[in-house]
C-alpha cells in the first residue's frame, strides 16, 4: 500500500508543482502530527516501553512538549499559515480526550476546528482536502510517502539525521527554512 522507498521523481514533481503555485502563507495548510513531532512519545528512544504504557490513563496528557513547538506554531499562524493538528488515536478511552487536553494546554491558540484526530491505521492524507496546497510534518515514513502520492508535501521530523530525498527537520524551528525553500515564505 505504501511506497517502501521514496519515489524521487514523485517527490521532485510535487515540490516543483508546489513552488510553481507561488502560494502566500494564507493559501498553505500545514498539518502537524503530534507523537514524536510536537511531543516526545518515547523518551530516550525507548518505543517499546512507551507502547506498553500508552493505553494507561494519563500517558498522552503527560507527553513532553518539544520546547520550540508552541512558539513555532504560534509564529506560523501569525505569519498567516493555516496551522492544523493531524494525529492518530489508538483504541483507548484515554487517547483522544488526553490528546485534546494536551493541545488545549500546550497550543491553546489552535482552534478546535483545526484539530483532526483519526483512528490509528487510517490515512491522514484522506483528511487533507487540498493536498497540493498542503504540507504534512510527521515522523512516520508511511504518512510522508502517502502525502506525496496525494500530491502534497511531506516533511520528515527526524531524530536520526539520516539523509533522505525529502525536506526534513530535526527541530521544528527548521520548518521556516523548508517553507522558504518552497517559495511560500
Amino acid at each position: 500500500m505504501y511506497l517502501r522507498e521514496y519515489d524521487n521523481e514523485l517527490i521532485n514533481n510535487n515540490i516543483e508543482n508546489f513552488k510553481n503555485l507561488s502560494l502566500k502563507p494564507n493559501d498553505v495548510n500545514i498539518y502537524f502530527d503530534m507523537d514524536n513531532t510536537l511531543c516526545l512519545f518515547s523518551p530516550f528512544g525507548d518505543v517499546e516501553s512507551s507502547c506498553r504504557v500508552m493505553y494507561q490513563k494519563g500517558f498522552y496528557r503527560e507527553l513532553l512538549c518539544f520546547p520550540e513547538a508552541p512558539s513555532v506554531l504560534y509564529n506560523l499562524q501569525g505569519i498567516g499559515f493555516n496551522v492544523k493538528i493531524l494525529s492518530s488515536c489508538i483504541d483507548s478511552p484515554y487517547c483522544r480526550p488526553e490528546k485534546l487536553s494536551w493541545i488545549n494546554y500546550h497550543l491553546p491558540f489552535v482552534e478546535d476546528k483545526n484539530i483532526l484526530l483519526l483512528p490509528v491505521g487510517q490515512s491522514k492524507s484522506n483528511l487533507i482536502p487540498n493536498p497540493e496546497r498542503s504540507i504534512l510534518v510527521d515522523d512516520y515514513h508511511a504518512n510522508i510517502t502517502d502525502i506525496y502520492k496525494h500530491g502534497g508535501i511531506g516533511v520528515k521530523k527526524t531524530f536520526s539525521g539520516k539523509e533522505r530525498p525529502i525536506p526534513q527537520v530535526s527541530s521544528l524551528v527548521d520548518i521556516f527554512s523548508v517553507l522558504h525553500s518552497l517559495n511560500c515564505l
